[in-house]
């Protein structure tokens, strides 16, 4: 959610063209031992290939921005058993991120199927894996450790799963969804960032099963204002099931200035400003300020440099057409850090509102300490 990270213009992540592709070899099989080189390899790899890298360190030496940078189709797998055998991809001069998957050049068609699995991706100054423009992808049983910007990054990409990969130590998000469509988010787990989950700006998302805890926000449901995005155009139908959200209340490590800076700890999932969206059977638990938050993205931001005032968003700023359903609530609320006033409203709900003609729905939630002060009947409506 760092402010003007990327400028999307009029893109629909669906928008590539199918073209014909003549008959090609059969997909090889090739193996890089510690002291050889990942990029050399995959720079070698025929379209469809598959690449194992065994286990060891591995420093790329060349000038590249990125220690490992996907062009084509591939399955790129590393020979682990994480957590104690690994693959170690590590910053070689230069290098911002770990993997980059994306189109040769800018305007080529999307990279069309891509697995990556198996690696620790540790100690960039950005990104630990990135992917733009990419459909049909794998993310699978990874390790981001301490990347700094995000973790996991999917971004305008589609038909997509990222599942059982552990990412921790970001300045930014864990793993951030953004501008994408029809990804899966399944039993991950995700700790000690900002934020734990980002999604923003996308469509047919679902995250389920996943474990996020110790972060400063759990889940952060972000409207485009929040990350200086255009909308897409019909954004939303998220999923948020079964995860368990907890203990959220690290202390806030974003760079000064950003969007991600204001957020304050104690947070388990953050609605900020978002529609159709689906939170169900979730347990949520030990966030000191709130369990869940429903905020008009104005009121979140008033007083602020990115107050809607100064800075009017593109689309409307509050939350509608949500349904929060059969979630279990305990010890939610219960010591918030003092945040302008906001804190009053610490509980395991809190429903932050300017007026109330918005269809936000509530039933057969289990509440434990505190139920918000302005929840039903006031101003949100039980679920039909």
């Amino acid at each position: 959610m760092t402010q003007a990270r990327l400028s999307i213009g009029a893109v629909s992540v669906l928008g590539f063209a199918l073209v014909c592709i003549p008959a090609t070899a059969p997909a090889a099989l090739s193996r890089v031992a510690p002291g050889q080189s990942i990029q050399e390899a995959v720079d070698a790899a025929s379209p469809g290939d598959t690449i194992v890298v065994m286990p060891g360190d591995y420093t790329e030496t060349h000038a590249g921005t990125a220690a490992v940078r996907i062009t084509k189709p591939l399955r790129l797998l590393a020979k682990s058993r994480l957590p104690k055998v690994k693959v170690r991809i590590l910053p070689g001069p230069g290098q911002k991120h770990g993997i980059i998957v994306e189109p040769a050049n800018q305007g080529d068609p999307d990279v069309v199927g891509v697995t990556i699995k198996g690696f620790t991706i540790e100690g960039f100054p950005n990104n630990g894996i990135w992917l733009r423009h990419v459909h049909d992808f794998k993310i699978e049983r990874n390790e981001s450790i301490s990347n700094l910007e995000n973790g996991i990054w999917p971004t305008l990409s589609a038909n997509g799963l990222v599942k059982k990969n552990v990412a921790y130590g970001s300045e930014d998000s864990a793993l951030w969804v953004e501008a994408s469509e029809n990804v899966r988010v399944l039993n991950n787990e995700f700790y000690n960032s900002p934020t734990g989950l980002e999604i923003t700006v996308s469509k047919n998302i679902v995250a389920k099963n996943n474990h996020i805890h110790h972060n400063t926000t759990g889940i952060g449901l972000y409207h485009p204002s929040a990350a200086s995005l255009p909308p897409l155009g019909g954004d939303g139908n998220w999923d948020i099931v079964g995860n368990y959200v907890h203990d959220n209340n690290e202390p806030n490590e974003a760079p000064p200035g950003s969007m991600s800076a204001s957020l304050p700890p104690g947070g388990g999932i953050l609605v900020l400003g978002v529609d159709n969206v689906n939170i169900q059977k979730n347990r949520i638990e030990g966030n000191n300020f709130y369990g869940i938050t429903v905020v008009d993205y104005c009121v979140a931001v008033a007083g602020s440099q990115f107050d809607c005032s100064s800075n009017p968003p593109q689309v409307e700023s509050a939350p509608d057409d949500n349904t929060y359903v059969s979630n279990v609530f305990k010890n939610n609320g219960t010591a918030p850090t003092p945040f302008g006033g906001l804190e009053l409203f610490a509980a395991d709900v809190t429903y932050l509102m300017l007026d109330t003609g918005h269809e936000n729905c509530f039933a057969n939630n289990k509440y434990g300490t505190f139920e918000a002060p302005l929840l039903p009947p006031l101003m949100a409506r039980s679920c039909r």
